[in-house]
Protein backbone atom coordinates (compact mmCIF):
# COMPACT_ATOMS: atom_id res chain seq x y z
CA UNK A 1 0.00 0.00 0.00
CA UNK A 2 2.60 2.71 0.68
CA UNK A 3 4.50 2.19 -2.81
CA UNK A 4 0.42 2.50 -4.28
CA UNK A 5 0.03 5.78 -2.67
CA UNK A 6 3.42 6.88 -3.05
CA UNK A 7 2.99 6.09 -6.73
CA UNK A 8 -0.42 7.87 -6.86
CA UNK A 9 1.24 11.08 -4.78
CA UNK A 10 3.56 11.76 -7.36
CA UNK A 11 0.71 11.32 -9.92
CA UNK A 12 1.28 7.90 -11.59
CA UNK A 13 -2.45 6.64 -12.32
CA UNK A 14 -1.90 4.02 -14.53
CA UNK A 15 0.07 2.33 -17.31
CA UNK A 16 -0.60 0.19 -20.25
CA UNK A 17 -0.31 -3.51 -20.63
CA UNK A 18 -0.74 -5.85 -23.63
CA UNK A 19 -2.44 -8.86 -23.49
CA UNK A 20 -1.55 -10.18 -26.98
CA UNK A 21 2.04 -10.83 -28.30
CA UNK A 22 3.82 -8.28 -29.22
CA UNK A 23 4.49 -8.89 -32.68
CA UNK A 24 0.90 -8.15 -33.17
CA UNK A 25 1.26 -5.30 -31.93
CA UNK A 26 4.40 -4.12 -34.34
CA UNK A 27 2.67 -5.69 -37.71
CA UNK A 28 -0.35 -3.33 -37.16
CA UNK A 29 2.50 -0.09 -36.29
CA UNK A 30 4.77 -1.07 -39.28
CA UNK A 31 1.40 -0.75 -41.55
CA UNK A 32 0.39 1.90 -40.31
CA UNK A 33 4.09 4.16 -40.14
CA UNK A 34 4.74 2.75 -43.77
CA UNK A 35 0.95 4.17 -44.74
CA UNK A 36 1.49 7.28 -43.28
CA UNK A 37 5.25 7.50 -44.78
CA UNK A 38 3.59 6.77 -48.49
CA UNK A 39 6.88 3.81 -48.49
CA UNK A 40 5.78 0.25 -49.58
CA UNK A 41 6.76 -2.67 -47.95
CA UNK A 42 10.01 -3.50 -50.23
CA UNK A 43 11.09 -0.08 -49.77
CA UNK A 44 12.60 -0.70 -46.31
CA UNK A 45 16.27 -2.02 -46.67
CA UNK A 46 16.93 -2.18 -42.99
CA UNK A 47 14.96 -3.21 -40.24
CA UNK A 48 16.46 -1.90 -36.65
CA UNK A 49 14.77 -3.93 -33.77
CA UNK A 50 14.85 -2.06 -30.21
CA UNK A 51 13.82 -4.11 -27.58
CA UNK A 52 14.98 -6.15 -24.23
CA UNK A 53 11.82 -8.49 -24.79
CA UNK A 54 12.67 -11.07 -26.92
CA UNK A 55 10.42 -13.50 -25.20
CA UNK A 56 8.03 -11.75 -25.50
CA UNK A 57 7.74 -11.19 -29.06
CA UNK A 58 5.89 -14.14 -30.14
CA UNK A 59 4.70 -15.78 -26.77
CA UNK A 60 1.71 -13.82 -24.67
CA UNK A 61 2.32 -16.18 -21.54
CA UNK A 62 5.79 -14.48 -20.45
CA UNK A 63 7.28 -17.75 -20.67
CA UNK A 64 11.28 -17.45 -21.10
CA UNK A 65 11.05 -21.06 -21.38
CA UNK A 66 9.04 -21.55 -24.37
CA UNK A 67 11.97 -20.02 -27.14
CA UNK A 68 15.54 -19.76 -27.28
CA UNK A 69 17.18 -16.85 -28.30
CA UNK A 70 17.65 -18.37 -32.09
CA UNK A 71 14.04 -19.09 -32.38
CA UNK A 72 12.93 -15.60 -31.59
CA UNK A 73 15.60 -14.06 -33.99
CA UNK A 74 13.97 -16.44 -36.75
CA UNK A 75 10.45 -15.88 -36.13
CA UNK A 76 11.31 -12.40 -36.46
CA UNK A 77 13.04 -12.35 -40.48
CA UNK A 78 9.51 -14.22 -40.52
CA UNK A 79 7.43 -11.56 -38.92
CA UNK A 80 9.20 -9.12 -41.32
CA UNK A 81 8.91 -10.84 -44.40
CA UNK A 82 5.07 -11.69 -43.31
CA UNK A 83 4.78 -7.54 -43.99
CA UNK A 84 6.33 -7.85 -47.18
CA UNK A 85 9.68 -6.88 -45.80
CA UNK A 86 11.52 -9.20 -47.86
CA UNK A 87 14.91 -7.46 -49.21
CA UNK A 88 15.99 -6.15 -45.46
CA UNK A 89 18.82 -6.21 -43.34
CA UNK A 90 17.55 -7.02 -39.10
CA UNK A 91 19.91 -5.34 -36.96
CA UNK A 92 19.23 -4.92 -32.59
CA UNK A 93 20.05 -2.52 -30.45
CA UNK A 94 19.56 -4.19 -26.85
CA UNK A 95 21.96 -3.16 -24.56
CA UNK A 96 21.25 0.46 -23.91
CA UNK A 97 17.59 -0.34 -22.16
CA UNK A 98 15.61 2.57 -22.22
CA UNK A 99 17.88 4.58 -24.53
CA UNK A 100 17.90 1.59 -26.86
CA UNK A 101 16.00 4.00 -29.25
CA UNK A 102 18.75 6.53 -29.30
CA UNK A 103 21.41 3.43 -30.11
CA UNK A 104 18.69 2.55 -33.10
CA UNK A 105 18.60 6.24 -34.30
CA UNK A 106 22.76 6.59 -34.17
CA UNK A 107 22.83 3.56 -36.26
CA UNK A 108 19.73 4.61 -38.80
CA UNK A 109 20.98 8.03 -39.28
CA UNK A 110 25.13 6.68 -40.37
CA UNK A 111 23.66 4.48 -42.79
CA UNK A 112 21.41 6.70 -44.27
CA UNK A 113 23.84 9.28 -44.35
CA UNK A 114 26.68 7.46 -45.63
CA UNK A 115 24.39 5.90 -48.28
CA UNK A 116 24.56 2.45 -46.95
CA UNK A 117 20.39 2.47 -46.72
CA UNK A 118 17.46 4.15 -48.39
CA UNK A 119 14.58 3.43 -45.50
CA UNK A 120 15.49 2.37 -42.12
CA UNK A 121 12.71 1.21 -40.35
CA UNK A 122 13.45 1.12 -36.46
CA UNK A 123 10.75 -1.04 -34.53
CA UNK A 124 10.76 -0.60 -30.97
CA UNK A 125 8.98 -2.75 -28.66
CA UNK A 126 8.60 -3.61 -24.92
CA UNK A 127 6.37 -6.00 -22.74
CA UNK A 128 6.97 -6.92 -19.27
CA UNK A 129 6.05 -10.25 -17.86
CA UNK A 130 4.53 -9.44 -14.04
CA UNK A 131 3.52 -6.90 -11.46
CA UNK A 132 6.78 -7.06 -9.88
CA UNK A 133 8.74 -6.15 -12.93
CA UNK A 134 6.86 -2.96 -13.36
CA UNK A 135 7.93 -1.40 -10.58
CA UNK A 136 10.70 0.94 -11.01
CA UNK A 137 11.12 2.37 -6.96
CA UNK A 138 14.18 4.06 -7.51
CA UNK A 139 12.32 6.41 -10.26
CA UNK A 140 9.23 6.22 -8.44
CA UNK A 141 7.60 4.58 -11.31
CA UNK A 142 5.87 2.16 -13.36
CA UNK A 143 7.11 0.48 -16.38
CA UNK A 144 4.46 -0.18 -19.62
CA UNK A 145 4.22 -2.15 -22.58
CA UNK A 146 4.18 -0.48 -25.91
CA UNK A 147 5.26 -0.63 -29.54
CA UNK A 148 6.24 2.40 -31.63
CA UNK A 149 7.65 2.60 -35.50
CA UNK A 150 9.47 5.41 -37.53
CA UNK A 151 11.21 5.25 -40.39
CA UNK A 152 14.32 7.39 -41.24
CA UNK A 153 15.71 8.18 -44.41
CA UNK A 154 17.37 10.95 -46.64
CA UNK A 155 13.67 12.89 -47.58
CA UNK A 156 12.12 15.81 -45.73
CA UNK A 157 8.62 15.19 -46.62
CA UNK A 158 5.56 17.61 -45.38
CA UNK A 159 4.32 15.83 -41.46
CA UNK A 160 8.35 14.43 -41.22
CA UNK A 161 11.08 15.75 -39.19
CA UNK A 162 14.75 16.76 -39.83
CA UNK A 163 16.91 14.42 -37.23
CA UNK A 164 19.26 17.57 -36.39
CA UNK A 165 21.36 15.53 -33.61
CA UNK A 166 21.39 12.09 -31.93
CA UNK A 167 23.77 11.70 -29.05
CA UNK A 168 24.60 10.42 -25.61
CA UNK A 169 26.49 10.53 -22.56
CA UNK A 170 27.85 8.01 -20.23
CA UNK A 171 26.99 7.71 -16.41
CA UNK A 172 30.67 7.56 -14.68
CA UNK A 173 30.55 3.86 -13.26
CA UNK A 174 29.76 3.25 -9.89
CA UNK A 175 30.67 1.32 -6.87
CA UNK A 176 27.77 -1.14 -6.35
CA UNK A 177 26.87 0.23 -2.28
CA UNK A 178 27.11 4.00 -3.98
CA UNK A 179 24.26 5.66 -2.44
CA UNK A 180 21.32 7.06 -4.45
CA UNK A 181 22.27 11.06 -3.61
CA UNK A 182 25.63 10.34 -5.95
CA UNK A 183 23.75 8.13 -8.44
CA UNK A 184 21.71 11.18 -9.22
CA UNK A 185 24.55 13.65 -8.56
CA UNK A 186 26.03 11.63 -11.61
CA UNK A 187 23.01 11.54 -13.69
CA UNK A 188 22.30 15.26 -13.68
CA UNK A 189 26.46 15.69 -14.79
CA UNK A 190 25.60 13.34 -17.64
CA UNK A 191 21.85 15.21 -18.49
CA UNK A 192 24.35 18.40 -18.36
CA UNK A 193 26.92 17.18 -21.09
CA UNK A 194 24.57 15.36 -23.02
CA UNK A 195 22.26 18.76 -23.81
CA UNK A 196 25.12 20.72 -24.22
CA UNK A 197 26.48 18.61 -26.88
CA UNK A 198 23.15 18.66 -28.61
CA UNK A 199 22.67 22.77 -28.59
CA UNK A 200 26.69 23.08 -29.47
CA UNK A 201 25.70 20.15 -33.02
CA UNK A 202 22.49 22.72 -33.32
CA UNK A 203 23.61 25.92 -32.20
CA UNK A 204 20.99 26.16 -30.93
CA UNK A 205 19.75 27.03 -26.94
CA UNK A 206 16.80 25.82 -24.84
CA UNK A 207 14.59 28.68 -26.02
CA UNK A 208 15.36 28.24 -29.87
CA UNK A 209 13.48 24.78 -28.93
CA UNK A 210 9.49 24.47 -28.59
CA UNK A 211 9.07 21.53 -26.96
CA UNK A 212 11.08 19.32 -24.97
CA UNK A 213 9.54 15.46 -24.40
CA UNK A 214 11.35 13.61 -21.98
CA UNK A 215 10.44 9.48 -20.61
CA UNK A 216 7.33 8.87 -18.34
CA UNK A 217 8.48 8.66 -15.03
CA UNK A 218 6.04 10.81 -12.82
CA UNK A 219 5.56 14.36 -12.77
CA UNK A 220 8.06 15.47 -10.60
CA UNK A 221 10.46 13.85 -12.07
CA UNK A 222 9.47 14.86 -15.60
CA UNK A 223 9.90 19.01 -14.34
CA UNK A 224 12.86 18.45 -12.58
CA UNK A 225 14.60 17.06 -15.75
CA UNK A 226 13.19 19.66 -17.58
CA UNK A 227 14.09 22.20 -15.75
CA UNK A 228 17.82 20.99 -15.62
CA UNK A 229 17.86 21.01 -19.53
CA UNK A 230 16.40 24.72 -19.56
CA UNK A 231 12.89 24.44 -19.94
CA UNK A 232 9.86 25.57 -18.44
CA UNK A 233 6.57 24.29 -17.74
CA UNK A 234 4.68 25.59 -20.49
CA UNK A 235 7.50 23.87 -22.90
CA UNK A 236 7.54 20.59 -21.34
CA UNK A 237 5.00 17.89 -23.07
CA UNK A 238 3.37 16.37 -20.17
CA UNK A 239 -0.13 15.27 -21.47
CA UNK A 240 1.17 11.63 -21.20
CA UNK A 241 3.12 11.66 -18.11
CA UNK A 242 1.33 9.04 -15.39
CA UNK A 243 -0.97 8.01 -17.38
CA UNK A 244 0.40 4.80 -19.29
CA UNK A 245 4.09 4.05 -17.10
CA UNK A 246 7.33 4.26 -17.84
CA UNK A 247 7.64 3.00 -21.85
CA UNK A 248 11.27 2.88 -22.40
CA UNK A 249 10.52 4.76 -25.55
CA UNK A 250 8.18 6.98 -24.75
CA UNK A 251 9.10 9.83 -25.93
CA UNK A 252 8.72 8.90 -29.67
CA UNK A 253 5.10 8.34 -28.67
CA UNK A 254 4.47 11.42 -27.00
CA UNK A 255 5.83 12.89 -30.03
CA UNK A 256 3.35 11.34 -32.15
CA UNK A 257 0.40 12.15 -29.62
CA UNK A 258 1.94 16.23 -29.78
CA UNK A 259 1.86 16.01 -33.55
CA UNK A 260 -1.46 14.76 -33.62
CA UNK A 261 -2.53 17.95 -31.24
CA UNK A 262 -2.04 20.03 -34.54
CA UNK A 263 0.20 23.08 -32.40
CA UNK A 264 3.40 22.19 -34.37
CA UNK A 265 4.40 24.73 -37.24
CA UNK A 266 6.87 24.35 -40.13
CA UNK A 267 10.82 24.87 -38.43
CA UNK A 268 10.17 24.36 -35.15
CA UNK A 269 12.83 22.80 -33.22
CA UNK A 270 11.77 19.84 -30.32
CA UNK A 271 14.64 18.10 -27.55
CA UNK A 272 13.42 14.50 -26.95
CA UNK A 273 15.44 13.06 -23.76
CA UNK A 274 16.16 9.55 -22.94
CA UNK A 275 18.02 8.12 -19.97
CA UNK A 276 19.04 4.76 -19.73
CA UNK A 277 20.77 2.43 -16.77
CA UNK A 278 24.39 3.22 -18.05
CA UNK A 279 23.79 6.22 -20.33
CA UNK A 280 21.43 9.42 -21.33
CA UNK A 281 20.72 11.22 -24.44
CA UNK A 282 19.06 13.54 -26.73
CA UNK A 283 17.07 13.92 -29.90
CA UNK A 284 16.99 17.28 -31.98
CA UNK A 285 13.72 16.98 -34.67
CA UNK A 286 12.95 19.97 -36.80
CA UNK A 287 9.34 19.98 -38.07
CA UNK A 288 9.19 19.90 -42.04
Amino acid sequence: METVDELLGRGVTGYSSFHGTLADAIAACTRETLGLAGLASDDIDVVILATESFFQLFDARHSQNSEGFREVRNASFDLFASLGINSASLFCATYGGCTNLLQALMLARAMVGSGLSRNVLIVAAERFGSIKSRLMDEAISIAGDGVATCIVNGDAAPGGFVLDHVGTAPYRKFQADADMASRLLEMFRAMKNAAADCYDSCCRQPADFKWAILGDYNKLTTLTYAKLLGFPPERTFLDNVGKMGHIPFDPLISLRDLQEKNVLGPSESILLFLCGPISCGSIALETV
